[in-house]
């Protein structure tokens, strides 16, 4: 080997060498010290920028797991309210009973009556509960709620009941989407869905519109077909408990609330007749079987007409009989009550149900009446009802009493023909003169109130449950207040229990509270499991991304130490090296002496 001073290739390998030994052992120290065998992207771009999406996964994990519990919190927040409002509501039940029995005086019922007003106070309190500042059952998080199918009538009409601003297309719209639980926007939508349902079901009615023509109900919105208990026929859609005909009332009589002026009979023993069934149980029953539909009479303070003209016909066109309403405005002022003598003018005496002698298909007087009086107390309590479409105003005197039985053909027909349907339905106004807006009213109204009953509230909450955008839970919380809960109304009428009719009535109502209330606190028990569901899902998610990432990240410490030990060895041992390789050059200084 050439002796040279200029250029130690000995010393300058041996330094390379050290060079590589000394990132080497850093390398392995970093890896030591942190733990991590990727450290940066320049140990390993790919399963760096892999890892790190991971890191980013299980950090977002890890945020959802704490929305998924903050959720849990407020559920449990709301559950808790809602669960003080059933309590009240079974008190409430207890004490309208009591109020209901006539073992009581009316100071009794005075006295009772405060205690429910203090409980509707506390109800409207449970209300007001808030979580993190948010109200939660007032309303502002979720729409109306409905209990089942009647409930869901209830509610339509309730808002119509006390909306008083906006025209009539925007009231009826807003009624919509409130009875359905915000399941139609507005009635070109409720509309179009109940069609689209007929067309692709091919008519099959039991499955779109819960209506089944092959059975003895009625298809009342209180019997069984629409979630009743019991099955309504047409005799028993009116109940009587005596017989009818008794008794000759002249003048005016107060019934339920309402101020009934009689006609002037004469010696008309038929029309007599009529005048005491009316009288005697059929104005009485037809009242409280709307009050059970629908929850309208005319006790209510926003009742604009509290008097009734009863009059007589003999015209052969097709009415058996009829409601007229007087309007100023948009208000009605006066109700007129008129029966078509020449379709009644031979009653069979024995029968208390206003049956015909010798006519078996003419319906009964009694039936008849309750869909004519269920216009008398829509009209009396909603201030647009002239303006509301012919199909509502039919569909919900229909649904009273049931119309699956009486008009089948042409429902059937409707069905066959979603096309003329919607035309119906679209320009019912139009069609006076046969029953097409009855019946398809009926169907619209029973889609209607078959889809709300499996609604949950409209859904106006997120839960944040999952790392991308769409990984939601959304949530509806109805509002649980007094009017909501039908227990008061816009104008200011309270269930009331000052007298034993009005605490009779006053226990369906409570009846259709509790279910409301108890179908919140299922939604929301529902919810609250879901969220558990939720948690357990994102921390076994979390553990299994966090294993995935610490195979790709973390250092095998063994291996690390390895390595860390023989980087540190040769690093020594190249220093070493070094410093021998530097001291070649010395023994050159030898030639000069």
């Amino acid at each position: 080997m050439a002796m040279v001073v200029k250029n130690n290739m000995s010393a300058i390998n041996t330094l390379n060498v050290l060079s590589r030994n000394s990132k080497d052992f850093a390398k392995s120290l970093q890896q030591v010290s942190s733990g991590m065998k990727i450290n940066s992207a320049a140990d390993d771009a790919s399963s760096y920028a892999i890892s790190e999406r991971m890191r980013v996964q299980i950090r977002s994990l890890d945020a959802t797991l704490t929305n998924t519990q903050n959720g849990s919190s407020m559920m449990k927040v709301a559950e808790g309210a809602v669960s003080s409002t059933v309590d009240a509501l079974r008190t409430f039940k207890a004490k309208a009973i009591d109020a209901a029995n006539d073992t009581n005086t009316d100071s009794d019922r005075a006295i009772i009556q405060k205690e429910l007003d203090q409980l509707m106070n506390q109800i409207d309190d449970n209300a007001l509960v808030t979580f993190n500042g948010k109200y939660l059952i007032n309303g502002a998080m979720g729409g109306n709620i409905v209990a089942d199918q009647q409930d869901s009538m209830v509610s339509f009409l309730a808002y119509l009941d006390g909306c008083t601003s906006g025209t009539a297309q925007e009231r009826l719209d807003a009624a919509i989407k409130y009875g359905s639980s915000g399941m139609f926007k507005d009635e070109k939508t409720l509309i179009n869905s109940c069609v689209e349902a007929i067309r692709k079901s091919g008519g099959d009615l039991l499955e779109v519109c819960g209506i089944n023509l092959n059975n003895d109900d009625t298809g009342s919105i209180t019997g069984l077909d629409a979630g009743g208990e019991k099955a309504k026929t047409a005799e028993s859609v009116v109940p009587e408990e005596k017989p009818a005909y008794g008794g000759n009332p002249t003048g005016s009589t107060m019934i339920r609330g309402l101020q009934v002026n009689w006609p002037d009979s004469g010696d008309d023993a038929m029309k007599k007749a009529i005048c005491a069934a009316l009288d005697n149980e059929w104005l009485s029953n037809c009242m409280w079987l709307v009050d059970e539909s629908f929850a309208l009479n005319f006790w209510e303070n926003g009742t604009t007409v509290k008097s009734i003209d009863v009059n007589f016909s003999d015209a052969d066109n097709g009415t058996l009989a009829s409601v007229t309403s007087h309007f100023t405005g948009d208000i009605t002022t006066g109700l007129e009550l008129t029966v078509n003598m020449h379709y009644y003018n031979n009653l069979d005496l024995t029968d208390k149900n206003g049956a015909l002698k010798n006519n078996p298909n003419q319906l009964y007087l009694d039936r008849t009446l309750a869909h004519e009086m269920t216009h008398a107390l829509m009209s009396a309590n909603i201030n647009n009802f002239k303006d509301l479409p012919l199909y509502v105003k039919e569909g919900m005197a229909e649904l009273v009493h049931g119309i699956d039985d009486y008009r089948k053909g042409k429902i059937q027909q409707l069905a066959n023909d979603p096309d003329t349907l919607k035309n119906i339905l679209e320009n019912s106004n139009s069609y006076t003169s046969d029953d097409s807006a009855y019946a398809a009213g009926y169907m619209v109204l029973r889609y209607m109130a078959k889809e709300a009953a499996n609604s949950e509230p409209e859904k106006s909450a997120y839960f944040q449950i999952g790392t991308k955008a769409s990984q939601t839970i959304s949530i509806g919380l109805a509002d649980m207040r007094c009017e909501a809960l039908g227990l008061t109304k816009a104008d200011g009428t309270a269930v009331s229990v000052a007298t034993q009719q009005k605490a009779t009535s006053a226990i369906t109502v409570i009846d259709r509270a509790i279910s409301r209330a108890l179908k919140q606190q299922t939604i929301i028990g529902s919810i609250e499991s879901r969220l558990e569901f939720t948690a357990a899902n994102i921390t076994t998610a979390t553990e299994n991304v966090t294993s995935a990432e610490s195979v790709i990240r973390d250092a095998d410490m063994a291996k690390s130490f390895t390595a860390y030990t023989k980087a540190n060895v040769l690093m020594q041992t190249a220093q070493s090296m070094l410093g021998q390789a530097n001291q070649n050059g010395s023994a050159v200084l030898s030639l000069l002496q």
